[in-house]
């Protein structure tokens, strides 16, 4: 049973004790509905719910006026499937005592599990915009998801799944579900995308990074090169090109794939020189290949078309490092942390350039900032890196063959 719904039913029983409690006191006669529903909460407690929903059936044919017994039985008949019985109870324990903690929840999660989504809805989306315990809000949060699916309102179920894993990052069946109605959304807007009039080129797009995202680097190769027959200067495509030759090389380590690389890289940047991942990339290859004044100028154009390149600044301070020009390599190395401090690569050669110049001190401070890094991070470093739009990290100690 959801948290929620747990926390809903004790809220319940709470209410139904307080109330049996004065009951007993104020008549002497009530002392067999006061001893038969400590039975039912004892049942309750025990987990032997079949006993304690036979109990509270009783308890409400001595007294068909207690809000609380109709509550209780609502709650354990929606535990139970039971929900048709539920949407029944909760509707008169509504008519009862409208102020009973719960019943308007309860009430819109068994309408929206017996299948009446849109009497569900208005109550679902005030239960989760109301709802202050963190487990309730995320029942009514999944229950409003299902129904908004139901009703066909994507962009709705869309923003809330996004909003609930927002708020719940780490539960399995929140990002089960907000996965499932984006993963659909993304599959029908791409069905679309095929659909339009026009729009072959962004469909060719489409397929292109689908075969790269599966590692398929020939078929995607293909596919944008398919693009720049339609649109020779289209900007990023050579780029991504190039991409799926270094992905090449990690299996070959075939010279050629870099060469390739390499002159697609080239060939983005003649179209498009404001391309800073292709100068970046482009410029890792001219210092693998001895080349540090052309890689030096590379990773310079990368900085100055974006500013906040933290990879390109550690690149540069590499490169300045490896030409003992230590003095010029500390602003972009220190900037470089500052931009992203969970790269061990930049304190590992800022440690490097404060230990050129002298700085004890320093060098301490950036040898345990990459040290405490590098303890924690095999699995997680650089993870940011991973996308088709992101580029290949600095490494420490890390040669690749030359071009």
């Amino acid at each position: 049973m959801p948290n929620g719904m747990k926390r809903m039913i004790t809220l319940l029983f709470v209410a139904s004790s307080l109330f049996v409690a004065d009951r007993a006191h104020a008549q002497a006669d009530d002392a067999g509905f006061a001893r038969l529903y400590r039975e039912a909460q004892s049942a309750l407690s025990a987990g032997k719910d079949n006993d304690a929903r036979t109990a509270f059936e009783q308890l409400e044919k001595m007294d068909p006026s207690v809000a609380e017994v109709h509550a209780t039985l609502a709650a354990l008949c929606y535990k139970h499937g039971d929900f048709n019985r539920s949407i029944e109870e909760v509707r008169t324990a509504r008519k009862l005592k409208p102020t009973l903690p719960g019943l308007d929840a309860l009430l819109s999660m068994s309408l929206a599990e017996s299948g009446n989504f849109r009497e569900a809805l208005p109550g679902l989306e005030k239960a989760y915009r109301s709802a202050s315990d963190p487990e309730q809000k995320r029942q009514a949060g999944l229950e409003l998801a299902r129904v908004y699916g139901q009703l066909s309102m994507d962009r709705r179920a869309a923003e809330l799944v996004l909003d609930l894993r927002d708020r719940y990052k780490d539960d399995p069946e929140v990002l089960y579900n907000a996965g499932k109605i984006l993963g659909n959304s993304a599959y029908l807007t791409m069905q679309s995308l095929f659909r339009a009039p026009g729009g072959s080129l962004w469909a060719q797009l489409a397929e292109a990074e689908a075969h790269e995202s599966q590692g398929q680097l020939q078929d995607a190769r293909d596919s944008y090169r398919n693009i720049l027959e339609r649109d020779p200067h289209r900007v990023n495509i050579h780029y991504r090109i190039g991409r799926t030759f270094l992905a090449q090389w990690q299996s070959t380590h075939a010279a050629e794939d870099l060469t390739n690389a390499a002159a697609e890289f080239a060939l983005e940047i003649e179209d498009d020189p404001a391309n800073a991942n292709a100068a970046y990339e482009l410029a890792g290859l001219r210092w693998k290949a001895g080349q540090q004044v052309a890689a030096q100028q590379l990773y310079e154009s990368a900085i100055k078309y974006y500013p906040d390149f933290e990879e390109a600044e550690v690149g540069l301070g590499g490169i300045l490092l490896d030409e003992e020009k230590a003095p010029l390599a500390l602003p972009h190395l220190k900037r470089a942390t500052v931009l992203r401090p969970q790269d061990e690569v930049a304190w590992y050669r800022l440690a490097q350039v404060e230990h050129a110049l002298g700085d004890a001190q320093a060098q301490k401070q950036a040898l345990a900032a990459f040290q405490k890094l590098r303890a924690h991070s095999a699995a997680t470093r650089n993870s940011a890196m991973q996308s088709q739009d992101n580029v290949t990290p600095q490494e420490i100690g890390v040669e690749a063959p030359t071009p």
